[in-house]
């Protein structure tokens, strides 16, 4: 479902910057990425593309600790099959 996100293996620079930074990752589900397109089409009046929308997907869903705090998440692509964004609308 996120097809953008699809890559065989992470840059080798990327992985060094990633690394030294601490960086850290988390996964969503296919059902939290398309939560996440629809809170995106009814809330923020955005369509995005489930690749785009998977930060949006791991806030809403508890996976980032952000209570407290400001975040900032990035948002884009709205390249998704009006089948799949009408199944996201449900």
């Amino acid at each position: 479902m996120c097809d953008a996100l699809q890559t065989p293996k992470i840059g080798a620079l990327t992985f060094l910057l990633l690394q030294a930074a601490g960086a850290t990752g988390v996964w969503v589900s296919d059902a939290e990425a398309l939560a996440a397109v629809r809170f995106a089409a009814t809330e923020l009046k955005l369509v995005l593309e489930p690749g785009g929308a998977v930060a949006l997907a791991a806030l809403l869903a508890g996976k980032v600790p952000v209570a407290g705090r400001t975040a900032i998440v990035m948002l884009s692509g709205g390249n998704i099959d009006p089948a799949l964004l009408a199944r996201a609308l449900g």
